[in-house]
C-alpha cells in the first residue's frame, strides 16, 4: 500500500516531456514532407514532362531551365547530407529524410498487424495498407516531374513511360515500407554511404545515469535502428555502434517514460564527451556495473 501510495504520490513529467523528441521529430518530418507537396502544387518549382514545360516561381520555362532549380536541390541535399554526417552523424535519417518518416510509422504498424499469432485480416490490411501508402509515397516524388493527369491519357506520348516509372517506383517503395525500418538499417543507399563516409557524432545518446538504470532495456526496444543505445556510442561497428545511430533519441523518451513510473531519474542522457566505461559495461557484460 506505501508502495502504491508512493508511486501515486511522484511528480510525472508532463506529456512534452516524455515524447520530446519524439514530437519535435514528427513536426520537422511533417515539414518537409508538407514542402515536398506544396512546391509542385503551386508551381514554385516544378517540371511537366508530359507537356514539355516546367515553371520556376509559377512562370512558365522550357523544361531545361526548370532543371537547373532540380540539379541545385540535388547539389545542396548531398552537401547537405555530407555536412550534417561530418558534424552531427546520422541526424538526415533520423529528422529529414521523408521516406524515414514512412517507415518507421510503417514499422509500428507492421508490429501490431503481422506477428505470428496475427489473424489473417491482419496480414490482408497490412498488405493493402502498405500497397496504399507506397502508391501515394511515388505520387509524391512524380508530382515534381509531371502532370500527375497524365496516367489517365493513352494519347500522351509520356503515358507508357510514366507508367512504367510508377511501377517500378511504387513497387521499390512497397518493398521498403513493407519491411519498415530494416530498409534503414540494411538498404538505404543513402544510410549505408552515411555509415561509410566519415561521420562525427556532436551530440551522442548513451546511459548517463548507470544507477539509475534498472535494465528494463525499454531504450532497446524502441530503437528503430536496433542497437542498444546505452553502449553503442563505445562501439565502433558498421551495424551495432555509433555509426548506424539516427540520432532520433527515441532511447530517451522511451527511457523517461519507463523510469517516470518507477519515480527513478532518467538513465539515459545526451553527451558531447564519453564518460569512461569499463570493458564489461562496452562489451554488454555488465551494464549496470560501476
Amino acid at each position: 500500500m506505501q508502495a502504491t501510495m508512493e508511486k501515486t504520490s511522484c511528480p510525472q513529467p508532463s506529456f512534452f516531456e516524455k515524447n520530446k523528441f519524439t514530437i519535435l521529430r514528427n513536426i520537422t518530418y511533417l515539414t518537409v514532407i508538407f514542402l515536398l507537396i506544396i512546391i509542385p502544387i503551386f508551381k514554385i518549382a516544378k517540371i511537366d514532362i508530359a507537356r514539355n514545360e516546367a515553371y520556376i516561381f509559377g512562370n512558365p520555362v522550357t523544361v531545361a531551365e526548370g532543371l537547373a532549380p532540380v540539379i541545385f536541390a540535388a547539389g545542396i541535399f548531398a552537401i547537405l547530407v555530407i555536412v550534417l554526417n561530418l558534424i552531427l552523424g546520422r541526424v538526415f535519417c533520423g529528422w529529414i529524410c521523408p521516406g524515414g518518416w514512412f517507415a518507421e510509422v510503417q514499422e509500428k504498424i507492421r508490429r501490431m498487424t503481422w506477428t505470428p499469432k496475427s489473424p489473417t485480416t491482419s496480414k490482408i490490411f497490412y498488405i493493402v495498407f502498405t500497397l496504399i501508402t507506397s502508391v501515394l509515397f511515388s505520387l509524391l516524388f512524380l508530382n515534381w516531374v509531371t502532370d500527375l493527369r497524365v496516367f489517365f491519357y493513352k494519347t500522351n506520348p509520356a503515358f507508357v513511360p510514366m507508367w512504367i516509372v510508377f511501377l517500378g517506383m511504387t513497387g521499390m517503395f512497397y518493398f521498403e515500407l513493407f519491411i519498415g525500418k530494416r530498409w534503414c538499417r540494411v538498404f538505404c543507399p543513402t544510410g549505408i554511404y552515411q555509415k561509410i563516409t566519415p561521420y562525427h557524432h556532436l551530440y551522442k545518446p548513451t546511459l548517463v545515469n548507470v544507477d539509475a538504470c534498472t535494465d528494463c532495456r525499454e531504450c532497446v526496444k524502441n530503437c528503430p535502428m536496433a542497437l542498444d543505445p546505452r553502449r553503442m556510442a563505445y562501439i565502433q561497428d558498421f551495424y551495432k555502434g555509433i555509426a548506424a545511430c539516427i540520432e532520433c533519441y527515441n532511447c530517451i523518451d522511451s527511457c523517461t517514460k519507463a523510469q517516470s513510473e518507477k519515480c527513478l531519474p532518467v538513465a539515459m542522457g545526451i553527451v558531447k564527451e564519453l564518460p569512461p566505461r569499463d570493458p564489461d559495461f562496452i562489451s554488454g557484460k555488465s551494464l549496470n556495473k560501476h
